[in-house]
């Protein structure tokens, strides 16, 4: 009875797992955390603000390491009206 429970918890703890990392958050802390205290992780993974940065040209979501925009098609970077204007970029 009690591996079951815990193959549940396991598996439950999937679920703020991929919601963490759609996020830009760790996958497997996520997924720890989650089998532990489920019923505290998944409403924190739900309101975690996305840690993706976005694009300055057509402000979508992209990944951190992402040199060329897959929305816009546009070089990532900084934007020379931005470091003109001495604003930092948005995250």
């Amino acid at each position: 009875m009690s591996i079951v429970i815990i193959l549940l918890a396991v598996a439950l703890g999937l679920i703020p797992a991929f919601i963490a990392r759609g996020k830009g958050r760790s996958f497997l802390g996520w997924w720890i955390f989650g089998a532990l205290l489920l019923i505290v992780a998944l409403p924190l993974a739900l309101v975690q603000k996305d840690r993706r940065p976005r694009c300055p040209h057509c402000a979508e979501m992209v990944q951190t390491a992402a040199t060329v925009c897959p929305h816009c098609q546009r070089t990532l970077g900084q934007d020379p009206e931005r470091v003109m204007h001495g604003s930092a970029a948005t995250e």
